[in-house]
């Protein structure tokens, strides 16, 4: 009889590990693209109804998250599909940003090891006022925390800044020119017509101004209004997919330094620097 009730035993405790235990998924789903493009306002509708929901490793969705798949799955909701899923190479795409110039959106990565050991473990989205959510553990799940505590403040790795900048106040707006077409006047009409400008970027070099990101192909006007001015643009595939448009090159930081400020004023308020040796 006591056999009996011992295979019985047995029996009841693998259908309970295999009905009620968590069932892992580790594919990974996209989610559905509820935004055509990324912003503060629609990260912000996003955010909130993840609010509470539970935690389960290796899960983004829409049911439950760890915290690198909440990230995922907020940032791709808003049409950045090709972003990646784990913390490790999520903390490597991006612009790096201090922690005191967080701005709505910004990710932060932790070291969450006992010993402080380098390691990205943990990340949760910036939303303002100190405060960041992110998929905190299976007893908490999806919450708000604060980094003015000192276990969270003390594992920061980095930060990154996945959202577009946005237009600073009072600043002018890009108003992209009409190409300058050469080929439909001779040189001395070219002369009466336009003030042809002077070369600013180098032939080569290494420093660049980043003034823009792209998906296909960029705006031809905004090409067209980059030359008017007298620089030269590339563009380059960064590891989140999307392409990067740069002005240059520039011989020295000093010279794109030089450069940074009239960038601003007539690509992006946002422009920064960009360093890219070659080899």
């Amino acid at each position: 009889m006591k056999k009996y009730g011992f295979l019985l035993f047995l029996l009841l405790l693998t259908f309970w590990i295999g009905g009620c235990g968590h069932k892992y998924d580790y594919t990974i789903h996209k989610p559905k693209v509820q935004y055509k493009k990324p912003d503060r306002k629609a990260l912000s509708r996003i955010l909130q109804k993840q609010l509470g929901k539970p935690y389960i490793w290796a899960e983004e969705g829409p049911d439950a998250f760890d915290c690198s798949g909440l990230v995922y799955y907020s940032y791709a909701s808003m049409n950045m599909q090709d972003i990646p899923r784990v913390a490790r190479r999520q903390a490597k795409v991006g612009k790096k940003v201090p922690v005191d110039q967080l701005k709505y959106g910004d990710l932060i990565f932790f070291d969450t090891t006992p010993r402080k050991t380098g390691q990205i473990t943990h990340v949760g989205i910036y939303i303002g006022d100190g405060k960041f959510e992110h998929a905190s553990n299976e007893k908490e799940g999806v919450k708000i925390s604060s980094l003015s505590k000192p276990y969270y403040r003390s594992r920061v790795r980095i930060c990154r800044r996945w959202l577009p900048e946005e237009p600073v106040e009072g600043a002018a707006a890009f108003k992209p020119l009409k190409p300058i077409r050469l080929a439909s006047a001779s040189k001395t009409e070219c002369k009466k017509c336009y003030s042809l400008p002077q070369k600013v970027t180098a032939k080569s070099g290494d420093w660049f101004i980043q003034v823009g990101s792209f998906r296909g192909i960029p705006d031809p006007n905004w090409l067209a209004h980059i030359t008017a001015l007298g620089y030269d643009y590339h563009s380059v595939r960064g590891e989140d997919g999307m392409k990067k448009l740069l002005v240059g090159p520039f011989v020295s930081r000093e010279d794109a330094l030089e450069v940074l400020p009239n960038a601003r004023h007539e690509f992006n308020p946002g422009a920064f620097i960009k360093h890219m040796p070659k080899g």
